[in-house]
């Protein structure tokens, strides 16, 4: 009896053992039965997904798969890109519909590859993470890493990503490049998107948008009382608009229709409060902003209403708004409509530590929490840099591995990083940001220190692993340095916005010092003229802080040979920098403009 069960035992596992999948071998040895297919009606980001598998797949394996469209013999083995004919053919199980305009699956159907999804970007997300799956990466607009794999093998696959927010943007000069926010899974709004790589979300108009609606130039003369009453007055100038007014919603409202009509393409419009204080406090305004608690609820109403009109004639375009600075605090009452996008903007914040356990923070949680109970619609926009100083080695990265997956269980569905977006890029590890934001506004469960340790080995080799993730830390000196720079914040409890100045209390100059080893070190361990140079580049800013406060100090009491020699050395720096692209050391100003600020007590 024993033994018959055991030959059952082995039947059944013989049976089952037919209806496992096995292996898909791609590639091996310069050749590959395999051919790429694409559907007649392809989308354009699904065509230019499938010539990037072929081209990546070429330089993996030495293959070239041929891309053909449509239909094929039935014996050929496909690696089927976007939906098709064929693919239905197939059956799949793939649901089209619950994967959106984003998601996508990657699935081993019998001896096929199939990578398949929405047709805006999902097709073509599904191909660059398979891609990232064979080891591919983009670190940044210059630098990639592909493996070499004569021989690609695939186990059964059974894929499906949707992406954490619905809008993802690294705000940073280098992550405007096309190519590199297709890759990396980004539509960011600023990023030089075309249809073959997406396109993007879309605004027609970004931000602080009230200046536009109403210029004073235009109408102050005329109707003063279009602008907002302080202290008794009706404010001229960049200030902010009588949102009570009727009259100012009804030009408001033509104003965006117009917007809409001529940017027809734009899925976003801001219709959001200046940069700036100065809100209305007439009797109207007033009593609404002491009815909702918070000046937020005049200005959602006032929003509110514009998008009603909006949705009437086109229900596909969102209007965009803010919670910032007076606005930050959600109304009582008032909720935004379904088309309205809020973007709160915690422009106070300490970005050095957990918002959930820094007391400095407390307010910005306590809004974030009230706000998911007003909208299921939240953007964030979140601040991640210096702007009072790009090169200050800025120690936010763990803050920001703790905050986005916060704004994700709060309910934002959207965010936008402002880092330095100057003309020339070039701040304080400002592509090591921008590559780990990317990663994580697609999926904030990804392994933060896990993504920093890629990027650091692939960006800087040996000079670069993060030392928290890394056992061999004694030999990454990059990855030392900000671990230095992290565990120097947290304990010592420093607190850090973002405008920190030069003298700031992490910066010692027992770190200094240690950074300046550090990149001694690394510099000695760089593989090759190109990786030099970019750890030079992040050694600037190590060299940034002492430089500045030295011209500083000597401008105020140095000696005119003192003088003389640090203004060489700031003119060398400076030289340093545009040679390396940079344009801007801070915002608002160009890099001569700050060299003359600290260099005209010099001369």
């Amino acid at each position: 009896m024993q033994t018959l069960q055991i030959i059952a035992i082995l039947a059944i596992a013989g049976i089952l053992a037919t209806h496992v999948q096995a292996d898909t071998t791609l590639a091996k040895n310069g050749k590959s039965p395999y051919v790429i297919v694409v559907s007649k009606d392809a989308s354009p980001s699904e065509k230019h997904a499938a010539h990037e598998l072929a081209q990546y797949i070429a330089q993996i394996s030495g293959v070239e798969l041929p891309v053909i469209i449509d239909r094929v013999p039935a014996s050929q083995r496909m690696v089927l890109v976007g939906d098709s004919q064929t693919l239905r053919s197939l059956k799949p199980g793939i649901d089209f519909e619950a994967l959106g305009d984003e998601g996508f699956a990657i699935k081993t159907v019998g001896p096929h590859l199939v990578i398949a999804g929405g047709r805006l970007r999902g097709t073509m997300y599904g191909v660059y993470t398979f891609l990232e799956d064979l080891g591919c990466r983009w670190y940044s607009s210059k630098v990639t890493s592909i493996p070499k794999k004569p021989t690609i093998t695939l186990p059964p696959l059974n894929i499906v990503q949707k992406p954490d927010f619905e809008y993802r943007e690294p705000f940073y000069t280098d992550a405007f490049d096309a190519d590199w926010a297709a890759r990396n899974k980004c539509n960011s709004n600023s990023a030089r998107l075309d249809a073959d790589r997406g396109g993007k979300v879309s605004y027609g108009k970004f931000v602080h948008t009230f200046a536009e609606l109403f210029p004073p130039a235009k109408y102050y003369r005329d109707h003063p009382e279009y602008f907002s009453l302080v202290d008794g007055k009706r404010q001229d100038g960049y200030a902010q608009i009588c949102m009570s007014n009727p009259e100012v919603l009804r030009i408001a409202t033509d104003t965006v229709m117009q917007w809409i009509a001529e940017n027809p393409d734009a899925r976003i419009f801001s219709v959001s409060q200046n940069d700036a204080g100065l809100n209305c406090q007439c009797d109207v305004c007033k009593a609404i902003d002491a009815e909702e608690g918070s000046p937020s609820g005049l200005l959602l109403r006032f929003v509110n209403a514009v998008a009603e009109e909006v949705e009437k004639k086109y229900p596909n375009v969102l209007i965009d708004t803010l919670a910032y600075q007076w606005t930050e605090k959600p109304p009582k009452i008032t909720k935004p409509r379904a088309n309205v996008r809020v973007r709160l903007c915690p422009i106070g914040a300490c970005e050095f530590h957990d918002y959930e356990t820094c007391p400095n923070n407390k307010s910005i949680v306590d809004n974030l929490r009230e706000w998911n109970k007003v909208t299921d619609n939240l953007y964030i926009w979140h601040y991640n840099t210096d702007f009072g100083h790009y090169m200050m080695p800025w120690p936010d990265l763990d803050e920001l591995g703790t905050s986005i997956p916060l704004y994700k269980r709060s309910g934002v569905k959207g965010m936008f990083t402002q880092g330095n977006y100057s003309a020339g890029g070039g701040g304080w590890m400002d592509e090591l940001k921008a590559y780990m934001i990317a990663k994580m506004l697609w999926n904030t469960k990804v392994d933060q220190k896990t993504v920093i340790a890629e990027f650091l080995n692939g960006y800087y080799g040996k000079a670069g692993a993060a030392g928290a993730s890394i056992p061999d830390r004694r030999d990454k000196p990059i990855g030392q340095f900000l671990d230095l720079l992290q565990n120097k914040v947290k304990t010592g409890n420093i607190h850090g916005g973002i405008y920190i100045d030069i003298y700031a209390p992490y910066m010692t100059n027992e770190v200094i010092a240690e950074g300046r080893r550090l990149f001694d070190e690394a510099q000695k361990l760089a593989d090759g003229p190109e990786v030099l140079e970019r750890v030079k580049h992040a050694r600037l800013s190590v060299d940034y802080v002492p430089l500045m406060r030295e011209a500083l100090a000597m401008g105020a009491n140095g000696t005119p040979e003192q003088k003389a020699a640090t203004l060489k050395k700031l003119e060398a720096f400076i030289a340093e920098c545009k040679a390396d692209g940079i344009t801007n050391l801070d915002e608002g100003r160009k890099i001569d403009q700050t060299f003359e600020a600290y260099a005209k007590n010099l001369r």
